[in-house]
């Protein structure tokens, strides 16, 4: 069962809304609905985080970014509570491992830290074209330059 944005709806015309952080409130109804969107019909670990994430970037202030999870969180308690979704207990526990590792992710300026990413290199051996273009051998074009 997929959550949707009536889902979402339904959550924060709830009592359980009403326990939020105020400042939390003003943008919760559309990070829950960003976060549905970006999760998709099947939820699971992965999905749950790679949302998470994409929540992270978006542009709105930082204490609202941070405390995604605690939203997250009373949403998912609401959803095991009213008993529609069975597997929001499960869901629960994943948010709860992954909020130390998504706040550490904030970088002090507010900005993400994201995957290392390093562009793959292939080797050139002596005997292989240069990579310069000049269309010598490595060994007699660039391979002494360094």
């Amino acid at each position: 069962m997929s959550l949707t944005s009536d889902t979402v709806q339904d959550y924060c015309t709830s009592e359980h809304f009403f326990f939020l952080d105020p400042a939390l409130k003003e943008y919760a109804e559309s990070l829950l609905a960003f976060w549905c969107d970006k999760a998709g019909d099947e939820i699971t670990e992965v999905t749950i985080e790679a949302a998470a994430q994409q929540v992270a970037r978006l542009d709105v202030p930082l204490p609202i970014r941070k405390a995604f999870p605690d939203l997250l969180t009373a949403f998912f308690e609401y959803l095991a509570g009213s008993g529609r979704f069975p597997g929001a207990q499960g869901w629960l526990r994943v948010v709860t491992r992954m909020d130390k590792t998504y706040r550490d992710s904030f970088r002090d300026d507010g900005s993400v830290r994201g995957e290392t990413f390093q562009k793959g290199t292939t080797h050139v051996g002596r005997n292989d074209p240069c990579p310069c273009g000049s269309g010598k051998k490595y060994k007699k074009c660039c391979h002494g330059i360094s």
